[in-house]
């Protein structure tokens, strides 16, 4: 392959934290790279904002001039009724302004030598030979590799053909400054975590240095059902919804096997759906996707693997991560009144709830324990069984 034919051997489409975390890595090795972004930065970003404690391990750079807060509490609530606070020795999670962080993240990929463009729309791909052809509004860039980091609805995505992610939730938020809520003291170390009103959704409010994001996520198909609920949950807040600006974004999930690279290309992050289906955490699995990405497109251009390899990666390393905590996460449809008195009374259940928030445990490890695929069954037969009794 000669690379001296290309203006880039990497050209990555979307500047969040997967594209400039895999621009910083591909950078520090030396590579030619080109990072190309729509949006002039800093740029707003909907995200509630928390960042896992584990993250630090895998960024090859400190993050701590951009954490707005370190969380060592969280309040739980049932159905915005009943609720209880808990603490943790050691911080839960960070808490980031996407704003700021991004911007930051990109700043490290251009000190590691990255071209980075923004305001640059692409408007198509092509390939012609081992090229792949970046078109935008009045230039065009060649590259040996192409890589879609360009979010949930990636265009990279669609024009490659791929449908990487299997299903979506839709997350909703409005962004209050922190004085207006009526627990405003309890926000300044903690957070809050509600469950239990509708399946697969669960509500937030994630504190930063000044204001705090209150969200819900769940189903696509729950869209008005979740929005009233999020209105619900402010009013509880002792926040009137109506002087609040709405936004959402979808959070694609990669549950199954799905094909992430063609051609000398492939995507990260959110555009290959890897999110956790659970808690629709996404930064950890975009900057983890990164890495590996990273590791196999350097082998590719060194002549010693197909970029195939990375798919292969994604599923070995990532994805029974993901299948697990969608286990987990079935189970825990069945049981939340139950864990929700569990982990009030339990200090064993709370470490473990803790370990995980913070990544000192992974869902893996905890299936090896609990067996969710067993436990699962058993939820369901019991649920087909009391079905068959009642008619």
């Amino acid at each position: 392959m000669d690379n001296s034919k290309h203006d880039f051997e990497v050209a990555i489409i979307g500047a969040g934290p997967a594209g400039s975390a895999l621009a910083y890595f591909l950078g520090k090795a030396g590579i030619k790279v080109i990072l190309l972004d729509k949006a002039k930065f800093p740029r707003n970003k909907v995200c509630a904002g928390g960042l896992p404690v584990k993250i630090v391990k895998i960024l090859p750079f400190d993050i701590s001039p951009v954490i707005e807060r370190e969380i060592y509490e969280v309040t739980l609530s049932y159905k915005l009724t009943r609720d209880y606070r808990r603490g943790c020795a050691k911080p839960l999670l960070y808490m980031v302004n996407r704003e700021k962080l991004d911007f930051f993240m990109i700043q490290q990929a251009v000190k590691s030598g990255v071209d980075f463009e923004e305001e640059q729309t692409v408007k198509a791909l092509s390939r012609e030979g081992n090229t792949w052809i970046v078109k935008m509004a009045d230039k065009a860039v060649t590259a040996s590799v192409l890589v879609g980091a360009d979010g949930a609805a990636s265009f990279t995505a669609k024009s490659l053909s791929l449908k990487p992610a299997n299903c979506a939730h839709i997350g909703l938020q409005y962004e209050v400054p922190l004085h207006l809520f009526k627990n405003a003291e309890s926000l300044e170390r903690g957070i809050v975590i509600d469950w239990g009103s509708f399946e697969d959704s669960y509500g937030w409010i994630f504190p930063k240095k000044e204001i705090a994001s209150i969200g819900v996520q769940g189903p696509v198909n729950l869209g008005k059902q979740l929005k009233i609920y999020l209105d619900a949950f402010l009013r509880h807040c002792g926040v009137p919804p109506e002087n609040q600006s709405l936004r959402g974004h979808l959070i694609p999930h990669r549950t199954v096997k799905s094909a992430l690279s063609a051609n000398g290309a492939l995507l990260i992050g959110d555009a290959a759906g890897l999110t956790d289906y659970w808690t629709g955490e996404g930064i950890f699995y975009a900057v983890k996707s990164a890495g590996i990405a990273a590791r196999q497109i350097r082998r590719f251009l060194e002549k010693e693997m197909s970029l195939d390899e990375y798919e292969k990666a994604i599923d070995k390393e990532m994805m029974p991560e993901f299948a697990t905590a969608y286990q987990f996460s079935r189970i825990f449809n069945h049981i939340s009144p139950l864990a929700f008195r569990v982990l009030e009374k339990s200090n064993y259940q709370w470490d473990i709830f803790c370990r995980i928030m913070r990544g000192d445990r992974t869902f893996a490890e905890m299936k090896k324990s609990f067996r969710p695929d067993i436990l699962l069954g058993k939820i369901l037969f019991k649920s087909r069984r009391s079905c068959l009794e009642k008619e």
